[in-house]
Parts: structure tokens; sequence; C-alpha cells
């Protein structure tokens, strides 16, 4: 539960700024990724969701304001005929689960961690009664949605926590999504702060789009708020709780 990024060099600087950072949840799964990648994707586009309306729908939990903006920078940094855009009202679970089949998965929403109850933790989006849907997106609905993505980005809350399960590693919402076919998953090691990730995550898309790979272009949005902000006040607490699992995904190409 460590970022290595964060951690401090003998030099005096931070990890990210010398070094690509990515996890692999376990042994086999790192042997399962790599097999797996080498599959070649027929998903395209992005799928982006933000904006949920919590307040509105009757929820005790607080809007995300910039959760919108995230969804809809995400779209336009990566303009592909194929995106799909899931704001506001739209923010179905229903309509997330026919929505699945793109390359690359945004998901700017609440998510609920379970330190002892691992399947009970979970992302909050909009109810559908009408199709039975809750609103709540549960890591056994997750892992049956036989995904196609090379990247998921799990722009929510302690999507990295979990209890640790012996030799398999710990089993988080971010493993979840891994185990349902994403080759990489952008996730959180703690409660991050909504303004500080609409600017990491602006920088991260906008270098995706110039053909970096996920790893690379996080690390250069770290880098970005560090330089931008200095390193008093970009402390580690807005940048390295975003962390990249799995494999990184092929440079996008552009439709």
């Amino acid at each position: 539960l460590v970022p290595f990024d964060a951690l401090v060099e003998p030099s005096g600087g931070y990890v990210v700024e010398s070094q690509r950072i990515v996890y692999a949840p376990s042994a086999t799964s790192f042997f399962l990724l790599r097999t797996a990648a080498k599959r070649k994707s027929s998903a395209r586009g992005i799928l982006a969701v933000g904006g949920v309306p919590y307040q509105e729908s009757g929820s005790k939990l607080g809007d995300l304001p910039s959760s919108r903006d995230e969804a809809l920078e995400a779209a336009a940094a990566l303009p592909n005929r194929s995106n799909t855009l899931l704001v506001g009202n739209e923010a179905t679970e229903t309509a997330f689960k026919k929505s699945i089949n793109h390359g690359i998965i945004h998901l700017a929403v609440h998510a609920i961690a379970n330190e002892t109850s691992p399947d009970r933790a979970g992302f909050v989006l909009l109810s559908d009664p009408q199709h039975g849907e809750d609103g709540f997106l549960y890591p056994a609905e997750i892992v049956q949605l036989r995904l196609d993505a090379d990247l998921v980005v799990l722009s929510a809350c302690d999507t990295a926590v979990g209890p640790i399960e012996g030799e398999e590693g710990i089993s988080t919402l971010a493993r979840a999504f891994l185990l349902a076919g994403a080759r990489t998953v952008v996730s959180t090691l703690w409660t991050i702060d909504d303004d500080s990730t609409l600017y990491l995550m602006k920088v991260f898309y906008a270098e995706l789009a110039r053909g970096k790979r996920a790893p690379e272009a996080l690390r250069v949005a770290k880098k970005s708020m560090l330089q931008k902000f200095g390193p008093r006040k970009a402390v580690p607490y807005y940048w390295a709780g975003l962390t990249v699992e799995g494999l990184a995904p092929p440079p996008i190409k552009q439709q």
C-alpha cells in the first residue's frame, strides 16, 4: 500500500522524477496479464463516466464537481467516433454495463472500499429499478463484464485498497477489473482530492494522446504538478495515490 514513486531518493528528489512505476498484483496475475496482452483488442474509443448527481438522486454521498469535467476532458483528448459519455442522469449502472466495449474506460465516481469484506466494496452509479439495477457495481458484477479494454482508469477513492489475500495479493476493486479482462488499471490508494485529480487527468490524457503509454503518461502528469506547484504545495497526498497496475497498453492510435 506504499506508493513507491513518493519515496525520496538519495538525491533528495522523488522516485517519480526518475522512474516509471508499474505494479503487478501477484506473480500469477503478472503471468496471466502478459499472456492476455498478446490479444489484439477489437474495442475502440473511450467510455467516460462522471458528474453523477448524487445529492439530486437522494444519495447521502456528496457530488463530485470536477468529475464531469474529467469525463469530458478524457473524451475530448482522445476523439473517436466510438466514444461514449455517461454524465449526469445518464450515468446509470445499466448504461455502464451496456457500454463496456471500449478500449479505455474512465470512471470518475464515488467508490466504497471494504477492507474486511472486499466483495461488498463497489462503485456508486445511478440506480435503474426498471432493469433491476440498484446503482452499486460490486466486484462480483465487475468480473463478469468480459472486458476487452487496454486501460481502465478508476478515478475514485480507495480503489487500490483491500485486504491482503496471501499469494494473490490485495483484493481490490482494481483487481476485479483486471480479472474481468482489463490489461492495465489506474487506481487509487486513498481518498483523492477532486481538484488535483482533475489536473492530473488533464495532463495524463494529453500525454496519452501524444502516444505515451499509461505509466509514462501518469508519471509526466505527476512531474507536471510538482513543477507547477512546487514540492511544498504539491505534497504526495495530491498525486502519489494514483497507481498503475497490470501491463502498459500500447500507445493510443487516433481514429
